[in-house]
């Protein structure tokens, strides 16, 4: 690549990391930030980056930001809020990147999505979960996030079908590093407690430096790579995932509860989106159906990725947590 990368959200979890590994892949960034003041002190002083400031959600118009750009990777992401105003901020967001990409004539498009948008209950106990898995056909039964994250990606699709430019889909488990070490795949947290709901399988997990690297390789292949699951090859399962998380201070207690009993629950009561998560059937199974994950397609498309084991990859990001908060 010779032009530069634009990143939304480039301030955000991911979107630093990105930053990161694309100018360690020699690339020059253009960071599209909400707020000037967020972007980290040392990307000023950097010749290969610039910051610019726009509220996505007010759906400014990114052209002049996107002029000349070879890729543009899309990491902004609202991961917070109620059902309707998530999808909504994501949908305009959406829009607003996706009519400056062809204002712009940007040739390669990037998103950021997620392995949630699949359909775990399409699947048995303990199968293996890949990019072949179905997708989510009721998206009104998930969580915000995941009818969010579904909606983004069924609009990226309409439009790079139009063919002006490349689209890769890259879907990241439960991405985690230093600043976010938790995920919700574990089981409701009151206070040091944690409430460990176990019923086996694995924990689809994404090291944050593995998601940035694939984002800037995908955004470097001009054909795009299509939908890749980014999953990591060490995928501990809850309870050794808990006893490398308690190295961090959190949780002081654990108290394992059965899926079975609280799989009942969600099946007898009413799955409307009033209910708490736990009592709504799909959202239940999304994040602790006891499952195995695929990440062959990963590889094959992407060649070489960095990722140490889980132990120590954790170990690593409390001590990088514990010395940004010196």
């Amino acid at each position: 690549m010779t032009g530069p990368v634009v990143i939304t959200g480039a301030a955000g979890f991911i979107g630093r990391h990105t930053v990161k590994a694309a100018r360690e892949a020699g690339l020059s960034v253009r960071a599209v930030v909400r707020r000037a003041a967020t972007a980290p002190e040392g990307w000023a002083a950097e010749d290969g980056i610039e910051v610019f400031e726009a509220d996505l959600t007010k759906q400014p118009d990114l052209t002049a930001v996107f002029a000349g750009a070879e890729a543009v990777i899309h990491a902004a992401a609202r991961m917070t809020g109620r059902a309707q105003e998530q999808c909504g901020d994501t949908l305009a967001v959406s829009e607003a990147v996706l009519g400056a990409v062809l204002a712009a004539q940007v040739k390669r498009v990037v998103l950021v999505g997620s392995i949630t948008v699949h359909d775990v209950t399409a699947l048995a106990d303990f199968d293996r979960l890949s990019e072949a898995t179905p997708l989510e056909c009721d998206p009104a039964r998930r969580d915000g996030y995941a009818a969010a994250k579904l909606a983004q990606e069924e609009l990226f699709q309409a439009t790079a079908q139009m063919g002006e430019f490349s689209l890769s889909v890259l879907r990241p488990g439960a991405v985690y590093g230093p600043g976010r070490l938790g995920n919700a795949h574990l089981g409701p947290g009151l206070g040091s407690l944690l409430l460990l709901l176990d019923g086996g399988g694995e924990i689809p997990l994404c090291q944050v430096t593995l998601c940035a690297e694939a984002l800037v390789r995908a955004a470097q292949a001009p054909e795009g790579v299509g939908e890749i699951n980014l999953i990591d090859d060490d995928l501990p399962d809850r309870r050794r995932f808990v006893a490398a998380l308690r190295a961090s201070g959190w949780p002081r207690r654990v108290l394992r509860l059965p899926l079975g009993p609280v799989r009942l629950a969600a099946w007898i009561t009413p799955n409307g989106g009033f209910m708490p998560g736990l009592l709504r059937r799909k959202v239940l199974e999304a994040r602790h159906k006891p499952l195995r994950y695929d990440n062959a397609r990963m590889h094959n498309r992407l060649g070489p990725v960095t990722m140490p084991p889980f132990e120590e990859a954790m170990a690593r990001a409390i001590a990088a947590e514990r010395d940004e908060t010196k």
